[in-house]
């Protein structure tokens, strides 16, 4: 298995001589079997390593407890130790996230700061082939594109222009623990890796299992899928930048697209066109969707004048031969201000701890409270308040927003799927235009699941079929509407 890693790390180019490696231990097996490899690979391929271990303050004593396995592990093993304490509930308590992604986010920042301290730092990650194959399954239940079906890259460059490696992205977990058991080495578990409440146990627990009985080599096979679509990915990434340069012009703060341009381009290629420019003009990329993308390439049907409201502020805008977009600052502001994102590890996190989650909103003292529940199938205890609506926790369990309306929102108005623009809706009951601007809305994407004072979405109701609730109730602040 060393020889293997050795060539791994050469084939990718992970590190050089004279490089310094940290590796991230948690004490679990994945990353006490990474560090005991780059240990013995050190001296070969001349590379300094370091440890580091952040105790999250998530689990109480166990987490101390990991903390302190991993500082005498280090001193048997004779490896620099570095120990950085955080306080993740905190954390995510303040910035509306779940444990598990602000436990993510925090631990990142530090292998960035750690990174920069010295040239020619890598980060080493104990990402092994099951990890991949569950980020693959993860990424194409949530309905992700070739981006996310590509799963993990043995080296890829951080925010902060950190290296991060994976040498044992080739390497599956029971080698790991072969590995491990040979040398006698002992390693923590997590508790919390057992719990099914989190969508990555799940499908490490229930379903991988049944994938390795239709096929042995299921893990295998799916990373080997996962490299050729990587190198599918490249090529399109390629053609990109080629279309790109033949239909699209950029005027200080405008991009310009050729309508006759984008036509002449195959459909995916012109979808990734599109999404290129629409991430360049918000300067971002997360929460642009394919609903936005394909309200883009609506405009190449559509006459002069017409225009597309996206995230982030930004605008598309049909102007005669071309699509125009641009960012509208004071619009993406005002949304930055109305949008509060409830994540799927905050839900799970609420849910398994049983504690309801208090969401700040607007600038009234408005805020809603967020409770997670058991439901014992009895219809007649759902509450018929305006400002009080339970949802079927299982259809949005992967995460929501509250925040204001968008030009593509629509709601489920009946058990069929029908649709109903809000725009309409607003129309017919006669909200006056000042105030739907105001109305606050519980929203995936574009669909509405509960126009706040109004009516909810037919989709995510309760049925005899729930098993678990999601209570969701409004307090206007000084009007306190939803007492």
């Amino acid at each position: 298995m060393i020889e293997h890693i050795c060539e791994f790390m050469n084939k990718w180019h992970m590190v050089s001589a004279g490089n310094r490696v940290i590796v991230g231990v948690s004490g679990g097996a994945d990353s006490i079997c990474l560090c005991l490899i780059l240990k013995e690979l050190s001296t070969r391929m001349n590379f300094s390593l370091e440890v580091i271990h952040v105790e999250h303050g998530i689990r109480g004593k166990a987490s101390k407890e990991d903390a302190l396995f991993v500082k005498q592990f280090c001193q048997e093993q004779t490896l620099t130790y570095r120990e950085f304490p955080v306080n993740v509930p905190a954390y995510a308590n303040k910035h509306h996230m779940g444990d598990e992604e602000a436990a993510r986010k925090l631990r990142y920042e530090i292998f960035a700061e750690v990174a920069k301290e010295k040239e020619g730092t890598k980060v080493a990650l104990a990402h092994h082939m099951e990890d991949n194959a569950e980020t693959m399954l993860f990424q194409l239940a949530r309905g992700s594109g070739l981006d996310g079906l590509c799963g993990m890259r043995p080296v890829r460059t951080g925010e902060e222009g950190e290296c991060y490696i994976r040498p044992l992205l080739e390497i599956s977990r029971e080698e790991i623990e072969q590995y491990l058991g040979a040398r006698g080495q002992d390693f923590c578990m997590d508790a919390t890796n057992e719990e099914l409440v989190y969508s990555r146990n799940r499908i490490r627990h229930n379903i991988l299992p049944q994938m390795k009985e239709i096929n042995a080599q299921a893990v295998l096979h799916m990373n080997q899928t996962a490299h050729r679509l990587w190198e599918l990915r490249e090529y399109l990434e390629e053609e990109t930048a080629r279309a790109l340069e033949g239909c699209r012009i950029k005027e200080g703060q405008k991009y310009r697209l050729s309508v006759q341009g984008l036509q002449k381009l195959p459909k995916a290629l012109r979808m990734r066109v599109l999404h290129e420019t629409v991430a360049e003009a918000a300067q971002k990329r997360k929460d642009i969707t394919g609903a936005h993308l394909e309200a883009v390439a609506d405009l190449l049907e559509k006459q002069s004048g017409r225009r597309a409201d996206l995230p982030y502020g930004v605008v598309a805008k049909r102007e005669y031969d071309s699509i125009v977009l641009w960012k509208d600052h004071q619009e993406s502001a005002e949304n930055d201000r109305q949008e509060i994102v409830i994540s799927e590890e905050r839900l799970r996190s609420s849910l398994k701890k049983g504690e309801p989650i208090v969401i700040p909103a607007g600038t009234q003292g408005e805020k809603f409270m967020l409770h997670i529940f058991r439901f014992d199938g009895n219809m007649g205890e759902i509450p018929r308040k305006m400002y009080t609506k339970w949802f079927d926790y299982d259809k949005i369990r992967d995460g929501f927003s509250i925040r204001t309306r968008r030009k593509q929102d629509y709601f489920v108005f009946d058990g069929e799927g029908h649709r109903k623009k809000l725009a309409d809706y607003f129309i017919n009951e006669k909200v006056s235009a000042d105030m739907r601007d105001k109305i606050w809305l519980v929203a995936q994407n574009a669909q509405i699941h509960w126009i706040v004072g109004c009516r909810m979405g037919a989709d995510c109701m309760v049925s005899e079929k729930t098993k678990i609730v999601l209570e969701l109730i409004y307090k206007g602040g000084t009007k306190d509407d939803g007492l």
